[in-house]
């Protein structure tokens, strides 16, 4: 048993205080939310959900792996400078679920896309700075939460143009 728990130490929390709470609690929110706004009104079919989360998942684990690991190291996340256990439950539900709401929203109102993409891209800035602020769940080496703004404004036009293209393929 301790051979195994060494293997998962470096994966599991050092502690588990607010960070890990505040992921548990935004993933119950998030899947809440999401699963509510598609039963209520579905503006997105389930391959095209599908799809958004593995697109997303793949974005998020990239993105993280680039930026918050050697050699930049822009950023940590958690209790680590490397991933951990709950760094996989960010990436595969907190992540993609909001950029899915960001296409479902846009679908069903239609809005101007420049300006939806800059005010939603405000709104992920706002909250992942209320992550990292209140809860820790980033901590800034040499990132700014203006550098997340700009990158989720090119997240949410990557996944614009995806759901655009996987729309034109599905509705032939």
């Amino acid at each position: 048993m301790t051979k195994i728990s060494k293997i998962l130490e470096p994966l599991t929390p050092k502690t588990f205080d607010k960070n890990e709470i505040f992921v548990l609690v935004i993933v119950v929110l998030c899947v809440c939310i999401l699963v509510l706004v598609h039963h209520l009104e579905p503006h997105l079919l389930q391959t095209e959900i599908i799809a958004l989360f593995v697109f997303n998942i793949l974005f998020g684990t990239i993105g993280d792996r680039l930026l918050a690991e050697p050699p930049f190291d822009f950023y940590n996340t958690l209790d680590y400078g490397h991933g951990e256990f709950f760094d996989s439950i960010l990436q595969i539900v907190v992540y993609p679920i909001p950029i899915i709401l960001f296409i479902h929203f846009y679908r069903k109102w239609k809005p101007n896309k420049i300006v939806y993409i800059l005010l939603y891209a405000l709104l992920l800035a706002g909250l992942e700075w209320i992550s990292a602020k209140y809860f820790d769940v980033f901590q800034f080496n040499t990132w700014n939460i203006s550098y997340s703004y700009v990158f989720y404004c090119f997240v949410l036009i990557a996944n614009l143009i995806f759901v655009e293209q996987m729309k034109s393929r599905l509705i032939k």
